[in-house]
């Protein structure tokens, strides 16, 4: 599939150009770049260029032609930023076809054999309708559509229509609880990293509600007796096998055996790899239910540097001498205006670089002093908490489905023990992130991989 994600402040710029210009057709060129999934694009725009005073060699109701100097004015920036652009025009009557008419596929082809080897970045068109967006991506061997087009802030907005969706006997009482939201969730693609106590509880909740794939991405196996306490659909006869199972594999074959017809794609992979984490730019939407700080922040960059929401949730016992004192759940909501893992302070640095080395190396910083804590060992912990933290992060994913999942809060703590829950700052990313340096980059900002 090939997506094409806009930042909703672009967005917004579009649209009120558009609006100020109606009923004439307008349009604007956008800095475009791209991330390369395994089976898919991911186009990306954080910037939009107004028309210059020159602009339009032609502007009426029914056409519009951008002038040769504002054409050259785009490749130029778009060269100097080493991207690529997309053209979105307008069909402000409801008339004009959806997408891309005849005329306009021949000029945009025309003009992209002779631009798009210039740049360094993709080319490509879309048109604005009172029905929806639609999009063309060139390639040197034609034009291939753009399947989704999604504005990304606080929450996600589909700019392109969704399609029909089956009224299925088995989503009634859903879709009374979620109406519009009930669309959105069947056509969306997520992945889970982590198949553990909390990702096979979201990953089985994802699939009972019906979400249109499911990418399950997890390089452990299932090899300890307490993993069967918390991972749902292991069975204790799971251990007897003479080569421990995948736990993706096991996930996946419970989610099969449910019978819901949810695609579920297994990747037995450590996203800190580059192929196994090219796959996450195959989703509309990433939850994390890993605990190592080195994966979390691989997928941390996504957020910004793809314009791929990320929802983290972690869990931690609390006890006081030997005494259990809290059943803490910790949810963040990572989106290009939100802040990331690292403006939090949730990722350590030292502990990532621990977790890369080997055992003994690790032991001994561990005995320095220089590293916190057990890397590596396994956390106490008990299902009703990873249930707890799992199904908020799936509640925040239907939130971010939702209009009103922009004024949201991004962060927020729940104990179970106690009941209490409040939000958790910071509200706004910090100045000098690198989330802030890599917004919408994509792959020439991609993070480091282990070989």
């Amino acid at each position: 599939m090939i997506r094409l994600a806009i930042l909703r402040e672009s967005t917004e710029t579009l649209k009120n150009h558009f609006e100020r210009n109606a009923p004439l057709e307008a349009g604007a060129f956008c800095l475009l770049r791209e991330g390369r999934g395994t089976s898919g694009v991911r186009l990306l725009v954080t910037e939009v260029l107004p028309p210059i005073p020159e602009a339009w060699e032609i502007q009426g109701e029914g056409i519009l032609r951008p002038s040769a100097q504002w054409i050259s004015a785009a490749i130029g920036r778009a060269i100097t930023e080493r991207a690529g652009l997309l053209f979105v025009h307008s069909h402000p009557d409801a008339a004009f076809p959806s997408d891309l008419s005849r005329i306009d596929r021949s000029a945009f082809e025309a003009l992209a054999a002779t631009i798009a080897p210039m740049m360094e970045g993709p080319f490509a068109a879309a048109v604005v309708h009172p029905e929806g967006w639609s999009g063309v991506l060139w390639r040197e061997e034609g034009l291939h559509p753009i399947e989704r087009i999604v504005s990304v802030g606080r929450n996600l907005e589909f700019l392109s229509p969704l399609g029909k969706t089956d009224d299925s006997p088995l989503d009634c009482r859903q879709r009374g609880a979620l109406g519009i939201v009930q669309d959105r969730l069947r056509a969306l693609t997520v992945a889970v990293v982590g198949c553990g106590g909390l990702g096979s509880v979201m990953a089985e909740q994802l699939a009972r509600m019906g979400v249109g794939e499911l990418i399950l991405v997890d390089n452990d196996r299932l090899d300890t007796p307490s993993n069967v306490r918390r991972v749902f659909g292991s069975v204790a006869a799971d251990l007897a096998a003479t080569v421990p199972l995948n736990k993706v594999d096991v996930v996946g074959r419970y989610l099969d055996q449910m019978g819901l017809d949810v695609p579920v794609r297994r990747i037995n992979g450590d996203v800190r790899m580059e192929r196994t984490f090219r796959t996450l730019l195959d989703a509309d939407l990433v939850l994390i239910g890993t605990d190592t700080h080195g994966s979390r922040a691989v997928v941390n960059d996504l957020a910004s540097t793809y314009l791929l929401p990320v929802i983290d949730v972690g869990v931690r016992v609390a006890d006081r001498g030997g005494l259990l004192c809290g059943l803490v759940a910790e949810l963040r909501v990572l989106t290009p205006p939100t802040p990331c893992l690292w403006c939090r302070g949730t990722l350590n640095g030292n502990v990532i670089r621990a977790e890369n080395l080997p055992e003994h190396e690790r032991d001994g910083l561990a005995r320095e002093g220089y590293v916190v804590g057990g890397i590596g060992a396994p956390e106490p912990s008990v299902i009703s908490l990873t249930v707890l933290g799992s199904g908020l992060a799936t509640c925040a994913m239907l939130a971010m489905l939702a209009e009103e999942g922009e004024v949201l809060s991004s962060g927020y703590v729940v104990d179970g023990f106690f009941g209490d829950a409040h939000e958790m700052g910071p509200d706004e990313p910090v100045a000098n992130c690198r989330c802030r340096e890599h917004l919408g980059r994509g792959d020439t900002a991609v993070p480091p991989f282990m070989d």
